[in-house]
């Protein structure tokens, strides 16, 4: 109605017009106020709208958290253990699985992974054999009664399974075999449908679980029957699995930007949360984790990421303060994830960047990671330098990543001094290896088709082997050349240059010879020192780029082609603490 009042108005005015005579005023002001009244209707309603929408989503929240903080009684606390008990075993078991099903598991997901897996499985099943055999003895039908006993030697049948996979993991491994997928696989698919059944067993007798106390694991189940025969344990375990003589090394610019402005971003969505889901299914890969861009401030995408990697091993961890304003809006983004203890850890943050860089609070994350039971011991450092973000700002973001790069290696001369005796006379002296990585962002490459050294790539070498040793560029050292790590590009069959990934990089990046296909990040390895007569306790095995690639003719309708709008560079590290120096003692650092 109001729609044809507007077309009828408009008709006069261009009547009145046309004839040079007037019209009615008054008439044609009542038409604009019927309509700015229904601008303010569907203004009012679009707020109640988003009030509901706003509502609902606070309402989500409070019920995905984990735990709950708000007051409650001992028996409703009870009720929600046991719910979240049987949704963190199902978290694990289809997060191993998604692992499992990559093409290369059998020698990419480590045992101590696989038998951290097993293990959750293997005793939360245990305690619901125990749980069965209460509802069995108290239930008062025989019907509910003759279930639970059907149900509990189901559950036994699954254990001995899982104890038979764990087995066979540990012995691949003291082997240096591939991994039995397919056993693996049926193990956990078994454990999963037990639990399953056991839920519904519980759900369809309305059986009340805030009746049942947790169990002393310990005191009570490990004499159970169906607990005989635990599989043989490996002496010198930090987390539950032996020090693996392998580590494998990730380093990843992972592009989790806080929320800002939209005039501060690259791009229109960077879909975080579908690229952060599909990468924790990457986590049992790996026994230490490096991570850039994973920034903390005004976001729990972090926090998140730390509490799933400790349900796949990764227990220990360090991230970068969130505690820096005013000096600064953002922390620094970086965080390290580790599967093998860390003894030491410790910060920096450089002198404020510029351009967006000025922001954010970057410097370096150290830690020094035990790889033995009395060694050897790993040091190790990720860092995030000055972007460069135009052709015009190359030559000052140079002059900035060179500063940030003298203030590193002082940082790292500092951190790295393993010296015992107490004497400083000679300056620091590192005796075990070093591992510097990250996105440190100068262009290892020539040209966008040239992977020979780049003139600012030569001077960063030179800097890093006089002030902290011998270097080897393990990603170059394997590949004959720098790979490109950002804004990459293919050839079509006509001969045309296409942009790889569309979604995550500014479409800018793909017009500039400057900007488009670096190498950009990198895995230095520094040697071990001060053990002339002793064999390298941990030396570089191999070293390549990972692309996190979506496959979206498996993952239909994936909003995106990659998980980063870089590239990951993953390493394996050999780690032989049998042949390590011993140490009468943890360092005290």
């Amino acid at each position: 109605e109001l729609e044809a009042e507007l077309l009828c108005a408009k008709l006069e005015v261009q009547m009145a017009c046309a004839n040079a005579s007037g019209f009615q005023a008054s008439k044609f002001a009542a038409v604009l106020d019927a309509a700015l009244s229904f601008r303010a209707r569907c203004a009012g309603l679009g707020e109640q709208l988003e009030a509901v929408v706003n509502s609902a989503r606070l309402g989500l929240r409070r019920l995905g958290e984990r735990p709950d903080v708000r007051p409650e009684s001992d028996q409703v606390g009870m009720a929600r253990r046991w719910r979240m008990e049987f949704e963190a075993t199902s978290d694990v078991i289809e997060g191993m699985l998604r692992a499992l099903r990559h093409p290369e598991a059998a020698t990419s997901v480590p045992a101590s992974s696989l038998e951290q897996a097993l293990d959750h499985c293997w005793r939360f099943l245990l305690e619901l054999v125990g749980v069965l055999e209460r509802v069995r003895d108290s239930a008062s039908h025989e019907s509910v009664a003759a279930d639970a006993d059907t149900l509990r030697d189901a559950l036994e049948d699954v254990l001995s399974k899982l104890l038979e996979c764990k087995l066979t993991v540990q012995d691949n491994a003291a082997r240096c075999l591939a991994q039995d997928v397919q056993l693996a696989v049926a193990s956990l698919s078994a454990a999963q449908v037990g639990q399953t059944s056991a839920w519904e067993f519980f759900s369809a007798n309305a059986i009340d679980l805030a009746d049942v106390v947790p169990t002393k694991f310990a005191e009570e189940m490990l004499p159970h029957p169906a607990a005989f025969g635990p599989a043989a344990h490996m002496e010198g375990d930090p987390i539950g699995g032996e020090f693996p003589p392998v580590l494998r090394i990730l380093s990843y610019n992972i592009f989790l930007r806080s929320p800002a402005p939209q005039f501060t971003h690259n791009t229109d969505d960077d879909r975080k949360d579908e690229r952060l889901c599909r990468f924790v299914e990457h986590l049992a890969r790996y026994d230490l984790i490096c991570l850039q861009e994973a920034f903390g401030a005004f976001s729990q995408r972090r926090d998140w990421l730390v509490s799933v990697a400790k349900r796949f091993g990764l227990h220990d961890s360090h991230r970068s303060s969130t505690n820096v304003r005013p000096r600064f809006i953002i922390d620094g983004g970086l965080l390290i994830l580790s599967r093998l203890p860390i003894v030491f850890k410790a910060s920096m943050t450089f002198e404020q960047g510029i351009h967006l860089d000025r922001l954010s609070a970057k410097g370096a994350l150290y830690v020094k990671i035990q790889c033995g039971p009395s060694g050897p011991f790993l040091h190790v450092c990720t860092t995030h330098l000055q972007s460069t973000y135009s052709k015009d700002s190359l030559e000052q973001s140079r002059s900035v990543r060179h500063k940030q790069l003298m203030s590193l290696i002082a940082f790292l001369r500092e951190q790295t001094d393993d010296a015992t005796d107490g004497s400083s006379s000679a300056g620091p002296r590192r005796q075990w290896p070093l591992l510097l990585c990250g996105t440190l962002n100068f262009n290892g490459r020539r040209g966008p088709m040239d992977g020979t050294h780049s003139a600012e790539y030569q001077s960063v070498m030179q800097r890093l082997r006089e002030q902290l040793g011998e270097v080897r560029d393990m990603l170059y050292d394997v590949c004959g050349s720098h790979p490109v790590t950002y804004a990459d590009t293919r050839l079509t069959a006509g001969g045309e240059e296409h942009p790889v990934e569309r979604v995550l990089t500014n479409s800018e990046v793909y017009e500039s010879e400057t900007l488009k296909r670096q190498c950009l990040d990198y895995m230095f390895f520094f040697p071990h020192c001060h053990l002339e007569a002793m064999p390298d306790p941990v030396v570089p095995a191999t070293c390549q780029v990972e692309k996190f690639a979506v496959d979206r003719a498996k993952d239909v309708g994936a909003p995106v082609t990659q998980l980063s709008d870089h590239y990951g560079v993953e390493a394996e590290v050999l780690s032989d603490w049998r042949a390590a120096p011993a140490c009468s003692r943890l360092p005290l650092r």
